[in-house]
């Protein structure tokens, strides 16, 4: 049953189209033809020869995802699966051919796919762009040997980052049975856990358990920066010894935005919808 139900929501989401390109399709897509339009007026109006690390640049793709401007566009993504069946009020005719289980969980399988999707176009969008941009000024820098695990490391992190924003989306989407409010609510949590994350905040904190504890967006920071090796704020380098612990602390923020979901949805009434 609940491949009937991933079956179902599948075809009923590729057949939303203001939601599928604008939630999933609009970053990849916008941030390739920017990238390629930059380039080809910098390669016409300026003769600057350019050094273009393809690995690097895929990274960044990857990376995106944690943007809090790309969040936005994920958590409209997110709103238009978890709100439909409450704006077109269809529960009711759902409710009674399968479990409700199995309905929200398909929900949730179609956005972590559509977002998994849209992460890696991120990615390739941001090398064909390292490639192109290399081609024109004849110096390029292909992935080394340790791309392929530090890649992946990158692609989960960010994935597990717009998971927390689904799961946050849908909360507010089932309790409010509204549309504009789980927008709102996500934009306001991503530009919160940013702030929270930000190396001008990042500072005032050490990396002590309860700061991964209690904000994720400092513990998807802090995971970046420990894969990258880069610094989370000048000084400030992540501790490799808190990585099992962050990764438990992400994972239970989605597990227990999912789970307050399924059982706010389980006890809901839906006499209309």
């Amino acid at each position: 049953m609940l491949a009937d139900a991933v079956a179902a929501e599948a075809y009923k989401f590729l057949r939303q189209r203001g939601g599928l390109f604008w939630g999933f399709c609009a970053v990849p897509l916008g941030m390739l033809i920017f990238h390629l339009g930059v380039d080809t007026w910098m390669n016409s109006r300026i003769s600057v020869p350019l050094h273009m690390d393809i690995g690097r640049q895929i990274l960044n793709g990857l990376n995106g995802g944690g943007s809090a401007f790309f969040h936005i566009f994920f958590i409209a993504g997110a709103t238009a699966i978890f709100s439909g069946e409450y704006r077109w009020e269809t529960w009711r005719l759902l409710t009674p051919r399968n479990s409700r289980i199995n309905l929200l969980a398909a929900k949730f399988m179609v956005y972590a796919i559509a977002a998994a999707i849209s992460l890696l176009m991120l990615g390739v969008a941001y090398g064909v762009h390292g490639l192109y941009a290399g081609t024109l000024s004849g110096r390029i820098t292909l992935p080394g040997a340790d791309f392929p695990l530090l890649a992946a490391g990158t692609f989960l992190v960010n994935w597990a980052e717009l998971l927390l924003l689904g799961a946050f989306t849908a909360l507010v989407a089932v309790t409010t049975r509204a549309n504009i409010g789980p927008l709102i609510a996500g934009i306001c949590f991503s530009f919160a856990q940013s702030l929270a994350s930000s190396p001008m905040v990042a500072p005032l904190w050490d990396n002590r358990l309860r700061w991964l504890a209690l904000f994720p967006g400092r513990t998807t920071q802090y995971l970046r920066s420990l894969l990258g090796g880069e610094p989370i704020a000048p000084n400030l380098y992540s501790d490799p010894a808190l990585l099992l612990p962050a990764i438990l602390f992400l994972t239970g923020w989605i597990l227990l935005l999912g789970g307050a979901t399924l059982i706010r949805f389980q006890r809901q009434d839906l006499p209309r919808e």
